[in-house]
């Protein structure tokens, strides 16, 4: 293919992503009729570039608008955040010992459990390790609380690496409540770092009921690094700003689908 033609399709690529955040491989080979290898190589030149990222089955925006930073991603979606954290915190049992995932989300669940500690729903001997800075500030002096440890992610607010998997290897976890910053029915939850994504995954595999919290923005928007397929975990909990296709969609998979009013 000319250089003029691949600059074209190139720019039309990108064009597409400015409003649709991905596109799959298999729609963009019927879109501009070239092949997967011709695609790959310009997927792999925009994503050299910095101007967009390769992920499974496609490509996605790489705007900094992309990229997770808990100052920027907390101040969105709030009521619907909140709205999920006080549910995920009612499936709470007084004798659970729950792992809770970094994020927004998650910290609203956080939130949601000193309100019941506070109420005596819950009990102050309740549990809770986390690799979360901000988790570990709105619970600490309410519950018992445990520190992953590892390598500071700064704009996370939380730990990654080898000593805070290692260490949630000698945990088994009743409920486990975790973050994601996208998903899709086709390749499950993913988020926009590594070692994220990681250590998220180390915890999931020691939790006998794993529940992910994701608002309903980020479904059907997949991020850059899957840690779990859809099979894997017992439960989505989302807001009801849900579209009716995508809660039709969770009919044919094995996590059941918890919509809050």
């Amino acid at each position: 293919m000319g250089k003029r033609k691949n600059l074209e399709v190139e720019q039309s690529i990108m064009e597409y992503l400015s409003t649709n955040q991905k596109i799959l491989m298999k729609d963009a080979v019927k879109m501009f009729q070239l092949s997967e290898s011709t695609l790959r190589r310009i997927f792999i030149k925009l994503e050299e570039e910095k101007r967009a990222v390769r992920t499974i089955g496609g490509i996605i925006s790489a705007s900094p608008d992309s990229y997770y930073n808990y100052n920027l991603t907390s101040q969105k979606q709030k009521e619907e955040k909140d709205s999920i954290g006080r549910y995920a915190a009612n499936l709470i049992q007084p004798s659970d010992f729950i792992y809770i995932d970094c994020g927004s989300t998650t910290a609203y669940l956080a939130h949601a459990v000193v309100k019941l500690i506070q109420s005596g729903k819950l009990s102050e001997k309740l549990n809770v390790i986390t690799n979360s800075l901000i988790n570990l500030e709105i619970l600490h002096p309410y519950c018992s609380v445990i520190l992953t440890g590892g390598i500071l992610n700064e704009k996370r607010k939380s730990f990654t690496g080898a000593l805070g998997t290692d260490f949630l290897s000698n945990f088994y976890f009743s409920k486990g409540f975790f973050g994601a910053d996208g998903m899709s029915i086709e390749h499950g939850f993913s988020c926009d770092n590594i070692a994220i994504s990681q250590i998220t995954r180390a915890a999931l595999l020691q939790t006998n009921e794993p529940y992910v919290l994701l608002d309903s923005s980020k479904i059907n928007r997949p991020s850059y690094v899957n840690f779990a397929s859809l099979d894997e975990v017992s439960a989505v909990i989302t807001d009801h700003n849900i579209s009716k296709a995508d809660a039709d969609a969770f009919s044919h998979c094995r996590p059941a689908l918890h919509i809050t009013d």
